[in-house]
């Protein structure tokens, strides 16, 4: 019934990259790449559509999501509608290799992304948000347009493509874990009425504007080992996906 999992990446259907290969002005209005941490099923006596007019205002899926807020360097939780949200795989990202060649980027990150394995847990070790190199590798470009008096001068004007980094977060260490105790998944017929993680990791990482440590229980299943950065991240396609 659910089209999404817990664990799965999606974004706000509104993303810029969903439809673009880079951001085209302001990026602060890009929405977050959210994982999903609980599946939420309404009853079948969920009113979804409007009486008067019977325009639907609601569904029976929505997810309850977390992002990563670099401006507080905090996770934030959002309810959002199945309706509302797109897989991360519909985004389209470009790669830059070190001589200045642009090429597709989007397959090899869903490929790794789609290799990150359940954390085997261990007291201490670093882990990274699965969205951290989604985020990291957005661009946007604008224009740099010269005029002399007035006068544009057409040969002159230049793209300028920058990277955009908002909702990248920091490198976390685990230090403790835990299973999940919700309770109330079932309606008393039996229906799931929720889909949650079984297990959490509590992590910990620096806040520079709290200017203290920080930690939180979130699943498992929205961190990963097994992501790294090298050089070969910026070189060529072929590199890249060897």
């Amino acid at each position: 019934m659910n089209e999404f999992k817990v664990g799965d990446i999606v974004t706000f259907k509104t993303h810029p990259l969903l439809f673009n290969k880079r951001i085209k002005g302001d990026g602060k209005y890009v929405p977050p790449m959210l994982i999903i941490s609980e599946v939420h099923i309404e009853n079948k006596d969920k009113r979804m559509f409007d009486e008067a007019s019977g325009n639907k205002i609601s569904d029976r899926i929505k997810y309850n999501c977390f992002y990563f807020d670099d401006n507080k360097s905090e996770f934030k939780e959002v309810m959002m509608y199945e309706p509302m949200l797109n897989t991360f795989r519909d985004i389209i990202i470009e790669r830059i290799s070190r001589k200045g060649d642009v090429f597709d980027g989007a397959q090899s990150l869903h490929q790794e992304i789609d290799s990150y394995d359940i954390v085997k847990y261990e007291f201490g070790k670093l882990v990274r948000f699965k969205t951290k190199k989604i985020e990291i590798f957005k661009k946007r470009s604008s224009k740099e347009i010269p005029s002399k008096n007035n006068v544009i001068d057409k040969k002159e004007i230049k793209e300028i493509i920058q990277y955009v980094v908002n909702y990248s977060s920091p490198d976390f260490l685990i230090s403790g874990y835990k299973k999940n105790d919700k309770e109330n998944l079932f309606y008393p017929n039996g229906d799931i009425k929720q889909i949650v993680a079984e297990n959490l990791l509590k992590v910990k990482w620096f806040n520079p504007f709290q200017l203290k440590f920080s930690e939180i229980y979130l699943p498992e299943i929205f961190f990963t080992d097994k992501m790294f950065f090298s050089s070969k991240e910026f070189e060529s396609p072929s590199k890249i996906d060897s």
